[in-house]
């Protein structure tokens, strides 16, 4: 589990930063890293792996955030020590560890670009690639890191990359999400795709 003191060092972030600054250097980093975007010299695996260690982190400053004052990064109580990277010969993830299931239902619950899903990231995973080829291409897959990529494009917007990186959790799957424009216009709301996502969803576990 990546500390906030690990997640400032892989953000290069200080305490006392904004959230907004930790969003901004958030997607900044992920124009470098993402699969897609980086160089060859950075290559597609260490790209990949890069791609989720700065995902998951932005994900404990955001709760950080939230649990502290709600606008600023809080002091992290443990000392700084090197990130941890999961063991790609091993044939597990760390996305994969914390499940402590089965439930007998799936809950599907969102909180900003995060998503929440009451099952294990197998299944989790089946169901977000479902949902997301019903609104968009599939771009990049990687069942082993959790990682999924989309192309969408809605009508009078640009085309859109959507990164879904899962972690498996003591009770479900987070998906966090994030989307950038591949074309020259600027990056719209993230809040219509949260939606799309939440419906083809509700269809599918209906199903």
């Amino acid at each position: 589990m990546t500390t906030l003191a690990e997640a400032l060092h892989i953000l290069g972030l200080e305490p006392g930063q904004s959230l907004h600054d930790a969003r901004l250097r958030y997607r900044e980093l992920l124009m470098v890293t993402h699969p897609d975007l980086a160089t060859e010299e950075l290559g597609e695996s260490r790209a990949t792996t890069e791609t989720i260690a700065v995902t998951r982190a932005f994900e404990v400053i955001r709760q950080a955030v939230s649990e502290g004052d709600g606008s600023h990064i809080p002091e992290p109580e443990e000392p700084p020590t090197p990130p941890q990277h999961s063991n790609s010969e091993s044939g597990t993830c760390r996305h994969r560890q914390e499940w402590q299931g089965p439930f007998d239902t799936i809950e599907i619950r969102a909180d900003d670009d995060t998503l929440f899903i009451t099952a294990p990231p197998a299944e989790a995973f089946a169901l977000l690639l479902d949902a997301g080829s019903r609104i968009g291409g599939i771009g990049y897959v990687d069942r082993n890191l959790g990682l999924l990529e989309l192309i969408v494009r809605f009508e009078g917007g640009p085309s859109c990359s959507v990164l879904i990186t899962m972690q498996g959790r003591a009770f479900g799957t987070d998906a966090f999400i994030t989307m950038e424009s591949i074309e020259a216009d600027p990056t719209p709301a993230l809040a219509p795709v949260m939606e799309a996502l939440l419906e083809e969803l509700a269809d599918l576990h209906s199903l």
